[in-house]
């Protein structure tokens, strides 16, 4: 397997881990990236929670994704805030200013109501909807997982550095 390469832009890593964390509480989406069963790149924006040091995603039950991670829970992901694109006077040169994370790990399906509930709670958090009223019923109902982050690291562009 090839080693992954360091960051080109050195002068954009982000390492600071409270930095980091806090973009991924901040965010909204989450892509993965998946491995298909012939081994071609498959990416998806989910909604997920973050807590604890783990993120939390959930979905059908049933499907390609399921199939897919079944057959292989290793992942790579990326949350990316504060988006904005900024112009050259002239509005011929464009470049982006962002905070982001990416990162790498593994996804655990989660099959135990009460952790389930916990992981779907996390995620209600994220975007500050209620979290008291998970029914068992619709904890049942859905599948949820939990990426185990390998490891990460974070990226800020036109953005003030820790």
């Amino acid at each position: 397997m090839m080693e992954k390469p360091a960051m080109r832009r050195k002068d954009k890593s982000v390492a600071d881990r409270d930095w980091i964390e806090n973009v991924l509480k901040e965010g909204q989406v989450i892509n993965i990236a998946l491995a298909t069963f012939g081994g071609e790149p498959y990416a998806l924006p989910l909604g997920y929670g973050f807590e604890d040091g783990k993120i939390y995603i959930h979905g059908a039950p049933k499907g390609y994704k399921n199939d897919l991670i079944s057959q292989n829970p290793k992942v790579s992901f990326n949350v990316t805030v504060g988006v904005e694109l900024e112009r050259d006077e002239k509005g011929r040169e464009f470049t982006y200013k962002y905070r982001s994370v990416t990162g790498f790990g593994t996804i655990r399906e989660i099959t135990d109501i009460a952790e389930k509930n916990r992981a779907l709670a996390a995620l209600m958090r994220q975007y500050d909807g209620p979290h008291d009223d998970i029914t068992e019923e619709y904890a049942k109902a859905v599948w949820v997982a939990e990426i185990d982050i390998r490891e990460m690291t974070g990226k800020a562009s036109g953005y003030p550095k820790p």
